[in-house]
């Protein structure tokens, strides 16, 4: 039996098998903020999250954290909170607003984050303990 016609197509399907097969990602190729986004989005809070990255390079966890509050600030800007705020009427506005706060922070996983909220009441002229 001569199978050298089988050769060819078999080296073919072969290498397109391995070229369309997913690479596994290695753990390190994986970035601290998604796996934080991720925590979060499934529930976790601040406290929860920093438990479970507690291995990690602080720094690493610090500059994942100024991320989060610069992406939670750019969000609050687009959502025109501070020109909400200052057109508010009523409790219901001032509770809309308290409501797109704590959303913004409970997905960006900083529910406890002294930091994010000194910077709202900064930027925003929103003291959110007082809302």
């Amino acid at each position: 039996m001569n199978f050298k016609w089988l050769i060819w197509p078999l080296i073919a399907v072969l290498l397109l098998l391995s070229a369309s097969a997913p690479l596994a990602q290695s753990p390190s190729s994986v970035s601290i903020y998604s796996i934080w986004i991720r925590l979060s989005l499934r529930g976790f809070n601040q406290e929860e999250i920093e438990s479970l990255l507690r291995n990690m390079d602080p720094k690493n966890i610090d500059g994942v954290k100024q991320q989060l509050r610069n992406t939670v600030i750019s969000n609050l800007e687009a959502k025109n909170v501070r020109e909400r705020f200052l057109t508010s009427r009523d409790s219901d506005d001032l509770k809309s607003i308290r409501t797109s706060i704590e959303t913004e922070l409970r997905f960006a996983g900083l529910q406890n984050d002294e930091e994010i909220k000194r910077i709202i009441k900064n930027r925003f002229g929103i003291p959110y303990n007082r809302l």
